[in-house]
């Protein structure tokens, strides 16, 4: 049985368990623990696993888990919650650099909860592309900012977000492993306003909605940009109810400087006794306070 102290948090609903193993000496299943502390009913219930470690190279290492206890790419919410946990642990000051799945990111912390995370170009953006659903094909946007996402805009397969069967049509798409052979990431979009959209994510590896996500909101303000000519910075309103913001310089089809920015909020902070050998929760401390 080992001890696992840990923070829970959420940047604009998108929440997580966030372990600090900056000292290395977490030497277990990580995908294991995922799965049963991101667990909702026997568990914590949150949409991943974050776990904070030194990195010779950079300020730290962010290494991020899907409740399912997959790797599910980059999270944009999840490096921002990570970069204030890191601050609020005194594991270095703001602003900060730290590495994530591959790639390098840099993050501002602010002292009313906000950070903005800076992120690398995306991989790739193809303006358009056709999805098949339930026997038609309907045209979408695919952006990898270190991780899949497939964009729709309503009119096609669905009329409003709010009305749309998020988990139907994501389904059929999320799993079409000829397209997307490691699955996808799917939000749906929709223009609200003058330079704001709203969006729903489904979310692979949690397999289910979120009510936020960090790479979905940037994936979707690329969209907006290519597909509704909207200009940086793009609002994203999301289920969670909280207005993202994502910025950028755009040059043709291609992007650069991008910034999302959101709340990251401490839930509380408390410790489980883990039991390695049956996967399970033994006992449950709950601590107190947000910060």
């Amino acid at each position: 049985m080992i001890e696992i102290n840990f923070t829970k948090m959420n940047g604009a609903g998108n929440d997580f368990v966030v372990i600090n193993d900056f000292d290395g000496t977490l030497n277990a299943d990580l995908p294991a623990i995922a799965r049963t502390l991101c667990a909702h009913g026997f568990g914590i219930g949150t949409d991943g696993l974050l776990v904070l470690r030194k990195n010779p190279r950079f300020d730290f290492e962010m290494i991020y888990l899907n409740s399912d206890g997959s790797e599910g790419g980059m999270c944009g919410n999840g490096g921002r919650c990570i970069s204030r946990f890191a601050v609020l642990s005194g594991v270095c000051k703001s602003p900060m650099s730290f590495t994530a799945h591959g790639g390098n990111y840099s993050a501002e912390v602010f002292s009313d909860r906000k950070v903005r995370l800076h992120l690398p170009d995306p991989d790739s953006v193809a303006p358009i592309i056709e999805v098949p659903v339930n026997g038609r094909r309907y045209e979408a946007t695919y952006v990898h900012p270190n991780t899949d996402h497939t964009v729709l805009l309503n009119g096609g397969v669905f009329e409003t977000v709010d009305s749309a069967d998020l988990i139907g049509i994501s389904r059929k798409i999320r799993y079409n492993l000829d397209l997307f052979p490691k699955g996808t990431n799917v939000n749906l979009i929709e223009q609200e306003g003058v330079g704001r959209i709203r969006m729903r994510t489904y979310e692979r590896g949690v397999e289910n909605e979120t009510l936020a996500c960090g790479t979905g909101a940037v994936a979707s303000a690329i969209t907006a940009a290519i597909r509704y000519g909207m200009n940086s910075p793009v609002e994203i309103h999301t289920s969670g109810g909280e207005i993202m913001k994502v910025y950028f310089e755009r040059s043709g089809e291609r992007f650069s400087n991008l910034i999302l920015e959101g709340s990251a909020t401490v839930v509380f902070k408390s410790k489980v006794f883990y039991d390695e050998t049956s996967n399970s929760i033994i006992d449950f401390e709950r601590g107190q306070g947000t910060l």
